[in-house]
């Protein structure tokens, strides 16, 4: 795991949390303090119950329901994914949660209408969008058409989103070689790189969400 990490540098890596039913998984990532994904309200508790630090975990709440995101909320996890305009409504007001909002397309744009409403809430912050490049591998588009749409999001708001969260999907099997993990961290930084030239754009912090 570690040697998956180093692999993809200067990129962050993210974890499942699915993983971490592994007590071995669990301490590694526990003690080098990785950043864990969330995609469920079960495997929210069972990152808590392992000792995942809530500031380290990312929650995906396509999934989750009202119900499970008022719960990630109270339990002050570091980062939320979105991609609906009602899923904010069921957040903590009394909290600033950071949010990427999910591009469900390289080509379909995210509504203006859903980052308005992130935007303009009290209780959020806006900081990166979250691509999938997906098995047949489509990275160039990906992460073009997502740093693009940051880019619409820089002028019609005038702020600069500062995380790219790139998800694999099955573009990394979970027994690839660090070899492959190395090829495919280089694919998505020289696509980072090309498209804020293009663009113009300051480069984003890249996560690459395994």
């Amino acid at each position: 795991m570690i040697g998956c990490r180093d692999a993809c540098a200067p990129a962050e890596v993210s974890y499942p949390a699915g993983a971490l039913r592994d007590a071995l998984v669990a301490r590694w990532v526990r003690e080098h303090r990785w950043a864990v994904d969330v995609r469920s309200v079960a495997e929210l508790h069972s990152a808590i119950s392992v000792g995942i630090h809530p500031v380290r975990m990312t929650v995906h709440a396509d999934r989750l329901g009202s119900g499970g995101i008022r719960r990630a909320s109270a339990a002050g996890v570091g980062g939320l994914v979105l991609s609906r305009r009602e899923q904010i409504a069921t957040l903590r007001a009394d909290h600033i949660h950071h949010v990427l909002l999910r591009m469900s397309d390289a080509t379909v744009r995210i509504s203006d209408n859903v980052t308005d409403a992130v935007i303009g809430c009290r209780s959020t912050v806006l900081v990166g969008l979250l691509c999938e490049i997906g098995a047949a591998g489509g990275c160039s588009a990906a992460v073009g058409g997502t740093l693009a749409e940051m880019d619409h999001i820089r002028r019609r708001h005038n702020v600069v989103l500062t995380r790219l969260v790139v998800g694999l999907g099955d573009a990394l099997p979970a027994a690839g070689s660090s070899v492959v993990r190395r090829d495919l961290a280089e694919e998505i930084g020289e696509s980072v790189d090309d498209a804020c030239a293009a663009l113009r754009f300051p480069r984003p912090v890249v996560v690459m969400a395994a």
